[in-house]
């Protein structure tokens, strides 16, 4: 399996996921009312999760998620799992926001489940969001791969690809975009690949460096989830090109489903 976890888990429905969340919520409220909104997270955290496991629920905490691929693998920790199949990602921020959700989906995503809600207890009124998924991981492997604006002439660029390839079949796309570069910069293992730093210049000057994914001297890499104006973002990659000593740039775009390979040159 590509993602092993540390309990069993279960797929609930709906219905009954918002039977749970009805008693976790009354308690989040009560811990906000009585307890403020100052407290760290991890309080937040222990409080609730006693005062579910008291009303009856089974309550996991830090449920480890490993996510393999051959000899890849890396972990991420769920805060709470309730009844086996109810995710809840407990904050003490500002405010939520996008990245907050995009985590909580990646979570369901690797954990096969459909229903999870952000609580967050640090604004002045208790904030929570529903977040949930139908995707199921044979949807996610029904990806489509456009690779003829991709040009290969060395091996660096077809392991690269057929990495690519080999994780999206095994993973299945929409998870978070980091996994898979961290993936990916884990397999292209020629010389000279990895992340360094290349020198931008303008007009001849060197004006500082850029960190960036390289295949070997003369080739980087870049992956993306973009799902708009596909245009602008490929014109900017091409606007850094320009300003290095790179001679391409292999663009790979993962928006849903559709998996774009692009080649960019001097």
């Amino acid at each position: 399996m590509p993602v092993e976890c540390s309990i069993e888990i279960k797929s609930i429905e709906q219905e009954q996921f918002h039977e749970v969340d009805r008693e976790i919520m009354r308690h989040a409220f009560d811990i906000h009312n009585t307890m403020g909104r100052f407290c760290d997270k991890r309080i937040y955290q222990d409080e609730l999760a006693q005062r579910c496991r008291d009303s009856g629920f089974r309550v996991d905490r830090e449920v480890l998620l490993r996510v393999v691929h051959q000899n890849f693998s890396k972990s991420y920790y769920l805060d709470m799992l309730v009844q086996h199949g109810a995710i809840y990602e407990l904050k003490a921020a500002e405010k939520l926001n996008h990245s907050h959700q995009k985590q909580l989906i990646n979570y369901l995503l690797l954990a096969s489940l459909f229903h999870g809600k952000l609580v967050n207890f640090r604004p002045g009124s208790l904030e929570s969001r529903f977040v949930s998924t139908s995707l199921r991981i044979d949807d996610r492997r029904a990806f489509k791969l456009n690779d003829r604006l991709w040009l290969e002439n060395d091996d660096a660029s077809r392991q690269l690809r057929e990495c690519l390839r080999s994780l999206l079949e095994d993973w299945g796309s929409f998870l978070d975009i980091a996994l898979y570069r961290e993936a990916l910069l884990h397999f292209t293992n020629s010389p000279g690949a990895g992340v360094s730093p290349v020198d931008v210049k303008v007009a001849g000057r060197n004006v500082g460096t850029q960190k960036m994914c390289l295949l070997n001297a003369n080739t980087a890499w870049h992956i993306s989830a973009a799902k708009r104006h596909l245009q602008s973002y490929k014109t900017h990659i091409l606007r850094l090109l320009n300003h290095t000593r790179l001679q391409k740039i292999h663009w790979i775009n993962i928006n849903q489903r559709n998996i774009e390979l692009t080649t960019l040159s001097k």
